[in-house]
C-alpha cells in the first residue's frame, strides 16, 4: 500500500489546489500523524470511501484523496495502521469516483478540509 501511495505522490502536478477534498501527507511515525487510517475490504465497513487521484485538478470533492510531497501542502497528516483497533478512521478504496464520500459523517471532524498551506 505504501508503494502505491508513494507512486501517487510522485505523479503530483504543479497546478494550484482548487477543490475541497483531501490532500494528505503520510507520516513516518504514528506520533507525527494527526489521523490513523485503516484500509477495510468492503464499503460497508468504512467510514469514508476513498478514490485516489493523480493530479490536483481532479481533487474536487470529499473522498478524493491525493498524496502530496511535503507536509505543508497537506490538509491531513495520516499514517496507515495495520490494526483496525488503532485506527481513528476506516477507509475503503473504491474503483468508481462517484462512490467517494462519507459513510459515517460522525468522523468528519477528524479530517481538516481547510485550504492547505503552501510551501
Amino acid at each position: 500500500m505504501a508503494r502505491i501511495l508513494l507512486l501517487l505522490g510522485l505523479l503530483l502536478s504543479l497546478v494550484p489546489f482548487t477543490g475541497k477534498a483531501q490532500l494528505f501527507f503520510e507520516t513516518e511515525t504514528v506520533e507525527q500523524a494527526k489521523v490513523k487510517v485503516f484500509n477495510v475490504d468492503t464499503p460497508e465497513q468504512a467510514d469514508l470511501l476513498v478514490f485516489f487521484v493523480n493530479t490536483k485538478p481532479e481533487v474536487t470533492k470529499i473522498g478524493l484523496w491525493m498524496e502530496v510531497e511535503t507536509e505543508p501542502e497537506a490538509q491531513a497528516l495520516i499514517i496507515f495502521v495495520d490494526d483496525e483497533k488503532l485506527a481513528d478512521i476506516k477507509i475503503c478504496i473504491v474503483e468508481d469516483i462517484t462512490q467517494a464520500g462519507w459513510r459515517n459523517e460522525a468522523k468528519k471532524g477528524l479530517l481538516n478540509l481547510d485550504t492547505p498551506k503552501q510551501p
